[in-house]
């Protein structure tokens, strides 16, 4: 009898009622689309190709990863938002363009996703979470991926190449059309 009242207990608070829910990811920037010209760019920048696995942080409408695997030929990837908005259109994005047996969007948080298998990883974010966001990838990323960051640069790391680029599809969602892209590569580990 005792033990039947420990196995009540025990299922009782393992149930779902009693978990925690896990914490609301924090906003790390606003939802700006990155005009596709830029996306181009990018893309370039990071010379996508058909070995390549891309992440996107932050992916919003799910333009990067798509156009990485449909224009780019990359082999796949996939996109984390904390918008559970932004993560029905980008599925639905990628069904329209035929890619979504090799692309996926998750609503997560992108300090808990794992990021290893990516080749390369595109990140639009404000610069307050960048040194954040910097630790996170030279930790995880294997050496020899390639990270493509659009405005604000990461605070320590030094980019392999700097580029400007204007694009006057910007001026409506940040008032400025000029655009600057900050390409690194993982180093090798010591």
């Amino acid at each position: 009898m005792r033990h039947a009242a420990v196995l009540v207990v025990a299922c009782t608070l393992l149930s779902p009622a009693f978990a925690q829910p896990a914490p609301k990811p924090e906003s790390v920037a606003p939802s700006v689309y990155t005009p596709t010209g830029i996306v181009d760019e990018i893309m370039q920048l990071a010379r996508v190709g058909p070995g390549d696995y891309v992440v996107d942080l932050g992916s919003g409408d799910g333009r990067l990863v798509i156009a990485a695997v449909a224009k780019y030929k990359a082999r796949g990837g996939f996109g984390v938002d904390i918008s559970p908005m932004m993560i029905t259109l980008s599925n639905q994005n990628a069904v329209k363009a035929g890619v979504a047996d090799r692309v996926t969007f998750y609503e997560r948080d992108l300090f808990v996703t794992d990021v290893s298998e990516a080749t390369v990883v595109t990140v639009y974010l404000l610069p307050s979470i960048m040194g954040k966001v910097e630790k996170k990838l030279l930790a995880e990323l294997k050496p020899g991926a390639r990270v493509v960051v659009h405005d604000f640069p990461f605070p320590s790391w030094k980019a392999d190449k700097v580029i400007g680029v204007d694009s006057l599809d910007k001026i409506a969602t940040t008032g400025f059309a000029f655009t600057q892209l900050y390409v690194y590569t993982v180093p090798p580990r010591p």
